[in-house]
């Protein structure tokens, strides 16, 4: 039995070099996008996938897939952070797509 899977919505922040704002700022602007592309409220997100690769070294922080979603409200949602050096991102959305 399959089941499709599809992706409804995105998001993102402008490219380039945006030190007056917060990482944490720049990952809420692009879910808060997302959620609005896709035409639905954080309540019905069940789950978040993180690709990063090097926040840790960055910025500190390890913890990102949890942070993004008590900062973009989404908790007590499981969040996953997925890292693969420069395939992260595209990991991620395999995981997610896999755990559907």
């Amino acid at each position: 039995m399959s089941q499709e899977v599809a992706i409804i919505g995105i998001g993102m922040t402008k490219f380039g070099e945006l030190w007056d704002r917060s990482f944490r700022q720049l990952f809420v602007e692009a879910g808060a996008g997302a959620l609005e592309d896709a035409g639905i409220k954080s309540e019905e997100v069940g789950a978040l996938f993180g690709g990063n690769m090097s926040a840790g070294q960055f910025i500190g922080q390890e913890h990102l897939a949890s942070l993004i979603m008590d900062h973009s409200n989404l908790t007590p949602q499981p969040a996953t952070r997925v890292e693969a050096a420069c395939a992260s991102g595209g990991l991620a959305l395999r995981t997610a797509y896999m755990s559907i």
